[in-house]
């Protein structure tokens, strides 16, 4: 075979530009059309590495010339085998990739009702008001399983057994402690507060022992815990999962709603029939449904503030894995709810800004129910009377009612008369005829009253028809005008609280910084009834004409927007993946070097030539990383020690002396069994009073709100901004790199092996191809800092606990009269001893989890030095056993199946490179933001057909002579 030309070593060659693709050259465009250009160009690639495994799975199963170690090396068997790895690898990254968006909000609120219009299949999840509806947290997933019988999944999760062990070892200390408020009696309206407290305190988990055991309260009194775990039926379950599959969303709901609501169930094949909602964890259910497309998921979490102390756990531990989080509130009580008085604990919205996620494009109030309003009520509010549009609607809705009463009155009398004319008309009959025939008098005239008579109640019934219709249109229209002067009120109200509670996080620095954190917040109005009303065959909800106005597709555009940082980030690290897969795949299967293949020593070339170019470039990146991580340990958001504890000892005092008083507002005492309850969990989690009402106490996270306060805005800024915003000048230092390692690389290969450097520099634009790799893993490495060290203020609030445990200790040892006073004196004398010792450790708790965090921060860039090695190499042996002749003519076998095999894999390369150029891209189907939102004028229907306008001819000359005649 002939030799490839020799170039001159004097020259070396630039570097092309990588291939051009659509989604590699999207930048510009707007963030709807670029993420569906990129997701769209995600499955294209791993739709064609699914073909390419097929033809290298055919070649083993063929097994020609594999068995032979040299046939194997012509074949690239190991190359091969790791490319199937990779594809798979691609497609299972993609599969498992997740974007949780938490939905919660109160029971009732219509939260799940809101889910299930997203989804778009109605009753999945069980919306009904009983406690199990909203008791079980549950996740949907987009389901890529395409099987008809998979086509709807579930797994079902039950608890563990020490959380239930836990909850029944709380429930007894509970029971212990109001059983002794009863002995101690009841001598005060507080003391009465304080056992209906303890009752209903104690009733979910009484609930639950009746749901599951079948036992009542009085007959649980003496038993133990140990008992209770016992059960078989229940034993069997305790930490098991369940899976169950359907072809249809119906199917799936009935087999899962035993976990979900209170329907009772055989569980075990030998066991007795119960509701087994209370022992699940979560259920995970899979659908395909376009919301959940790329990896979203919508979790139905209980209330973030819920009465239930195991339900709020559960709701705590999704909390920090949330991209996005709806707060729903029904429109009835939005206002008073001021989206977080009950939705949200200061704790959760701090984490929040630490997590950098307080905001507009990460946090949303969903104002549900809109469509329960009372009219009469709204239409006399003050913005509602000085609301032009909606006084003229109110206006014309009068006059029509008017008219269609003086019609109706006319058609009343119209029929009295069309009566008496046909009365007149009827056939009289005259004496006998000595014949026997009737003589019939004439009524030619009386026949041609009644015709009339009808035309004229024809003409009136088209008129109150036509009325009826322009009505209902003028109803409508007084609805849409009511609710959008409600939701406008409603926002007002929000944003200003909202406001109030972001103030502080803005601060000099980035653009992004400052138009993200601009005091307002996202707010999703909607009505899932009304949504589901404008179906096929429905009547839609008076004033939601279209189901664009039910608020649900502008929710749903919203969640799409929220999740595309997070969908972005994981299509352009694929896609750089797919994009050098395809690109070493190429390179080894090019048929234009066929002809042109040389004679060098491959093993040298591989071995002793390269490896000391790819240790340079190592060494090179490494040296950077470095200087790279000091930047980093600059930016750290604990910066001044002192003043951070300094200020906290001074508040930490004003804090404990609260936990006297209900609300921590220093006015109204909580009653002893209250305090004491709050000690004996060590200043856990305790809710009082479960129910609308109920008081959420957690003493330990009051204290470390102390601290994270004085904080949470450097270290949003610094984690979520600064440290994240050293990526970009961290790619020209990364560019100067990269441009000396390919010229060292061409330098080497010029000098050393010139045939083999055509090829090379016809594979150069692939290398680049690398480099961006090496960027994007740099930008994901330093934005995973932030989410590394989300779960510091759990470690916080031990740190906190764990300095307080022995004086909690030393409360419960004082009983009886004057024990609440004392216990009270224990607590404040700590705090105002220990202050600083407490928050020095809180402090270093922080700043270790910080350090160690950073401290992983070398290794993470180490391995992407070696990953960006090993890709290089990777195609220089695709390269290499393309254009290296074979060692010997013993492999001809081999290299005759590695010429078919490379043949069907350059068809399938063709297609996947055909279809990134010019994709079936989002330009056909795109649609705005301003598309989905609520709209801003009551269209409900476009008047075309002759009938439709002579009807409306009608409405009006019937309102204008009604206005002729009030005028």
């Amino acid at each position: 075979m002939a030799s490839a030309p020799v170039p001159n070593i004097g020259t070396m060659v630039d570097p092309q530009e990588p291939t051009s693709y659509t989604w590699n050259s999207s930048e510009n465009l707007e963030d709807q059309k670029r993420i569906i250009i990129k997701e769209e160009a995600v499955e294209v690639g791993l739709r064609h590495c699914e073909q390419l495994n097929r033809e290298f799975e055919t070649l083993f199963d063929r097994d020609a010339g594999l068995s032979n170690g040299l046939g194997s090396t012509v074949l690239g068997r190991e190359a091969l085998e790791k490319w199937m790895q990779n594809g798979k690898q691609f497609i299972d990254l993609h599969e498992n990739f997740t974007v949780s968006v938490g939905v919660a909000g109160p029971t009732g609120s219509g939260k799940t009702s809101a889910l299930n219009a997203l989804l778009g299949i109605p009753e999945l999840l069980p919306t009904n008001s009983q406690e199990a509806a909203t008791a079980v947290p549950c996740k949907v997933a987009y389901n890529h399983d395409n099987r008809a019988p998979m086509r709807f999944r579930a797994c079902v999760t039950f608890r563990k057994k020490p959380d239930l062990k836990r909850q029944l070892d709380q429930f007894f200390e509970d029971l212990e402690r109001r059983d002794e408020l009863r002995e101690a009696g009841i001598s005060s309206p507080e003391d009465n507060e304080a056992l209906r407290n303890a009752d209903a305190n104690l009733k979910p988990t009484f609930e639950m022992i009746r749901i599951v055991w079948g036992l009542e309260e009085h007959e649980i009194y003496k038993m133990t815990t140990k008992e209770f775990l016992s059960n078989e039926d229940v034993g069997r379950l305790l930490g098991r999962k369940k899976k169950y599959h359907a072809s249809n969303a119906d199917q799936l709901s009935e087999k899962i709603k035993p976990y979900m609501d209170s329907t009772t169930a055989r569980h075990t094949k030998s066991g007795s029939e119960f509701a087994a909602w209370p022992l699940i964890d979560e259920v995970e259910i899979l659908v395909k449904s376009d919301i959940l497309r790329n990896g979203v998921v919508l979790v139905d979490l209980p209330g973030l503030a819920d009465s239930v102390e195991s339900r709020a756990a559960v709701a705590e531990a999704y909390f920090s894995k949330l991209i996005a989080t709806l707060i729903v509130s029904p429109a009835r009580r939005a206002a008073d709810d001021s989206t977080s008085v009950k939705l949200m604990s200061d704790h959760q919205e701090i984490r929040m800004k630490m997590d950098g996620k307080f905001h507009k494009r990460s946090y949303c109030i969903v104002v549900s129910q809109i469509d329960e309003i009372d009219l009469r009520s709204a239409s006399r509010t003050r913005e509602a009377k000085s609301n032009a549009d909606l006084q003229r609607a109110l206006q014309e809705a009068k006059e029509l009612n008017s008219k269609k009463q003086q019609e109706s009155e006319k058609l009343k009398n119209a029929r009295i008369q069309l009566a008496k004319l046909q009365k007149d008309s009827k056939p009289a009959t005259s004496k006998a005829t000595p014949k026997g025939v009737s003589k019939i008098r004439s009524h030619g005239r009386s026949d041609g009253q009644v015709l009339a008579q009808r035309a004229d109640i024809a003409k009136i019934k088209d008129k109150i028809e036509a009325l009826d219709k322009r009505l209902q249109y003028v109803q409508g229209h007084i609805t849409f005008l009511c609710v959008k002067e409600r939701n406008k009120f409603l926002e007002g109200r929000i944003q200003e609280d909202f406001q109030r509670r972001q103030a502080g996080m803005a601060s000099d620095g980035h653009d992004s910084f400052k138009e993200t954190y601009d005091g307002r917040v996202s707010i999703c109005p909607i009505s899932a009834k009304a949504f589901w009303q404008c179906g096929e065959n429905e009547k839609p909800e008076l004033g939601f004409p279209t189901r664009s106005y039910s608020g649900v597709p502008n929710l749903a555009q919203w969640i799409r927007t929220a999740t595309i940082p997070e969908r972005e980030s994981h299509a352009d690290s694929l896609l750089r993946e797919l994009h050098h897969h395809y690109n070493v795949i190429q390179t080894w299967s090019r048929k234009e070097w066929i002809h042109s293949r040389i004679h060098i020593d491959r093993e040298r070339v591989e071995k002793e030539l390269f490896p000391p170019i790819y240790d340079e470039l190592i060494k090179t990146l490494d040296k950077y990383w470095a200087k790279l991580r000091t930047r980093v340990n600059k930016l750290s958001p604990l910066k001044d020690r002192k003043v951070s504890i300094d200020g906290c000892v001074k508040e930490c005092e004003v804090v404990v002396a609260r936990w006297s008083y209900k609300h921590n507002a220093g006015i109204v005492k909580i009653h002893w069994i209250t305090y004491q309850a709050n000690i004996q969990r060590n200043g856990d989690t305790f809710v009082s009073s479960p129910g609308r009402d109920f008081i959420v106490y957690n003493w330990m996270r009051d204290l470390s709100d102390v601290l994270l306060k004085t904080i949470v805005s450097d270290w949003n800024k610094a984690l979520n901004y600064d440290i994240p915003g050293l990526a970009q000048p961290a790619y020209e230092i990364i560019d100067d790199i990269w441009a000396e390692f390919l010229q060292q690389l061409q330098t080497t290969v010029g000098g050393a092996v010139p045939e083999l450097l055509p090829f090379l520099e016809d594979v150069m634009p692939n290398l680049g191809i690398i480099k961006e790799q090496v960027k994007d893993k740099l930008r994901r490495a330093l934005k995973n800092i932030s989410k590394d060290v989300n779960d510091v203020p759990a470690d916080m609030v031990k740190a906190i606990q764990k300095k307080w445990l022995g004086t909690f200790k030393e409360c419960m040892k004082e009983k009886g009269e004057g024990s609440f006073k004392k216990r009270e004196e224990l607590i404040l004398g700590f705090a105002a001893q220990s202050g600083v010792k407490m928050f020095n450790a809180a402090f270093e708790t922080v700043r270790k989890h910080l350090s160690e965090n950073f401290d992983q921060l070398p290794g993470v860039l180490e391995g992407i030095s070696k990953s960006a090695v090993w890709a290089v190499r990777d195609l220089i042996t695709a390269l290499l056993s393309n254009v290296a002749l074979s060692p010997s003519l013993t492999a001809e076998d081999a290299s005759n199946e590695k010429l078919e095999l490379q043949e069907h894999v350059r068809k399938i390369l063709i297609q996947w490179d055909s279809e990134w150029k010019a994709p079936e891209t989002a330009s056909s189907h795109l649609m705005s933001d301003e598309d989905f939102a609520l709209p801003n004028e009551y269209r409900p229907m476009v008047y075309n057909s002759d009938e439709d306008e002579d009807e409306m001819d009608l409405i009006e000359s019937s309102t204008k002579s009604g206005n002729q005649g009030e005028s």
